[in-house]
C-alpha cells in the first residue's frame, strides 16, 4: 500500500497544509459536530506507457487520495480533498493536488431544489510539467426540478478562476452553463441527456511603456477567448437483478478555432493544452455484474477521437529520446495533431465489512487490468499499452 508521498516542494507543501489547518479549525467548531466522514484511497499499478506517450515506457505509480467532510448544518457541508501521484522511476512527472470546499442546499420547496458551492484548489506538477502549477477558486449553482419521481431537469452554472504561476498568460476564467434532462421508465431504463456551453476568457497581460509622466499601460498579445459546446447521451438498462448496462455517447465541438496563440512548451516541447484545444466524438459501454452483495465485476470499452486545433506535431528522435532540432528550432511536421483512442478495462470490486460496527471503516479492494490503443499522427503519442493496478479504499 502506498502512503502519501512527502517530497513536495516547500511552498507547495505549506500551502496544502494550510488548507488542512483551515479545515481542521472549522471542524473544531461546535456546529461541525453533527457528522464527520472520510475516504482514503491508496492505489499502485503499472503500464507500458503510463503517461500517455512514449516518453516514459514501463513506468509504475503509487497514488493516495484522502477526503474528509463534515456536516455543518442541515443544509451545509464542508470538505477537504488531498491527493498525490508518484511516478516511478521518473519522479519528475509526479503531481499533488489539494481542494477545500463548501456545499450548500439553500432551497427544497415542493419539487424544487437549489444547490450552491464554492471551493479553492491548488495543483502542483513536479519539474517537467511545472508550467501546469496552478491555484484558484470556483463557484457553482445548480437547480433541480422534479416533474415527477421518474422525470427531472437540472440546470446549472459553474465558474472557475485559474491562475498559473509560472506562465501568467495561461491564467483564465472558465465558465460553463449546463442543462440535463433525466427520464426513468418502468422497463428499468434510464435516459439522460446533458448539453453544456463553455467559455474560456484569458486574463489580460500588460506592460508599462514610456517614461515619466508619459508612462502608459498597454495589453500585450491578447489571447482570443475560446468557446465550446458538449452534448452527452447516457442510456442505462437493467438486464436482471444482477446485471446492468450503460451506454454513453458524447460529442465536443469548438465554436471558434482561434487557439493557436497559446502554445507553451516545457523542455520536452509538449504543448500546453486543455479541453478547449480539441474536438471530436467519444463513446463508452459498461457492463456490470454483481456476483455477490460484496463482489462485482465491471467491464468497460471506450472510444475517443480528439482533433487538436492548431496543436503542432514535431519530429521526434526515439533513439535519443528527444525532439529533432535543426538550426536551433524544432522540426515541425505540421499542425493539428489527431488521436484515436480505444481502451478496454476490467474491474473486480470486493467490499469487506467483517465487523458490522459503526466505528470500524469499510474496506474495499479493486483489481483492474486494461488495454489501450492510441493511434496518432504524432508518433510520440502513437502506442499500444497494457495496464494493471490495485486500489485499497477505506470508508467511514
Amino acid at each position: 500500500m502506498c502512503l502519501i508521498y512527502t517530497h513536495i516542494k516547500g511552498n507547495s507543501l505549506k500551502s496544502i497544509l494550510s488548507m488542512v489547518w483551515l479545515f481542521t479549525a472549522l471542524i473544531s467548531h461546535k456546529a461541525m459536530a453533527n457528522e464527520l466522514t472520510y475516504t482514503f484511497d491508496n492505489a499502485v499499478g503499472s503500464a507500458e506507457f503510463l503517461l500517455g506517450s512514449k516518453l516514459v515506457p514501463n513506468a509504475s505509480f503509487g497514488s493516495s487520495i484522502f477526503t474528509l467532510s463534515s456536516v455543518l448544518s442541515e443544509h451545509t457541508r464542508a470538505y477537504v480533498d488531498l491527493s498525490h501521484t508518484q511516478i516511478y522511476p521518473e519522479s519528475k512527472y509526479s503531481s499533488s493536488e489539494g481542494e477545500l470546499g463548501l456545499q450548500m442546499r439553500y432551497l427544497n420547496i415542493e419539487d424544487n431544489q437549489i444547490f450552491a458551492g464554492l471551493f479553492a484548489y491548488m495543483n502542483r506538477q513536479h519539474d517537467s510539467y511545472s508550467y501546469y502549477n496552478s491555484s484558484g477558486f470556483g463557484l457553482y449553482l445548480k437547480w433541480k426540478y422534479y416533474f415527477k419521481a421518474s422525470q427531472l431537469i437540472i440546470a446549472g452554472y459553474d465558474v472557475n478562476f485559474n491562475r498559473f504561476e509560472e506562465v501568467s498568460e495561461a491564467s483564465n476564467t472558465d465558465h460553463e452553463i449546463h442543462f440535463t434532462w433525466n427520464q426513468s421508465f418502468p422497463s428499468k431504463t434510464s435516459l439522460n441527456f446533458r448539453n453544456a456551453f463553455a467559455y474560456q476568457n484569458f486574463w489580460p497581460q500588460t506592460v508599462l511603456e514610456g517614461q515619466g509622466r508619459f508612462i502608459r499601460t498597454i495589453e500585450v498579445d491578447p489571447i482570443p477567448d475560446k468557446m465550446l459546446v458538449t452534448s452527452e447521451l447516457r442510456l442505462s438498462q437493467s438486464l436482471g437483478t444482477r446485471i446492468g448496462l450503460t451506454l454513453w455517447l458524447d460529442y465536443q465541438a469548438m465554436l471558434n478555432d482561434e487557439s493557436a496563440l497559446l502554445i507553451l512548451q516545457d523542455g520536452m516541447n509538449n504543448p500546453f493544452i486543455d479541453r478547449f484545444r480539441w474536438e471530436g466524438p467519444s463513446s463508452s459501454l459498461r457492463l456490470q455484474y454483481n456476483l455477490h452483495k460484496n463482489h462485482s465485476l465491471k467491464l468497460s470499452y471506450s472510444f475517443h477521437e480528439k482533433n487538436f486545433l492548431k496543436v503542432p506535431v514535431y519530429e521526434f528522435d526515439f533513439e535519443n529520446n528527444n525532439y529533432v532540432i535543426v538550426d536551433e528550432a524544432y522540426v515541425s511536421l505540421g499542425m493539428n495533431r489527431s488521436d484515436t483512442k480505444n481502451s478496454i478495462q476490467l474491474y473486480w470490486n470486493v467490499n469487506l465489512d467483517p465487523s458490522h460496527r459503526e466505528w470500524v471503516p469499510e474496506l474495499g479492494i479493486v483489481f483492474n487490468a486494461g488495454w489501450i490503443l492510441n493511434e496518432s499522427n504524432d508518433l510520440l503519442y502513437d502506442f499500444e499499452s497494457m495496464n494493471y493496478g490495485i486500489t485499497f479504499n477505506l470508508n467511514q
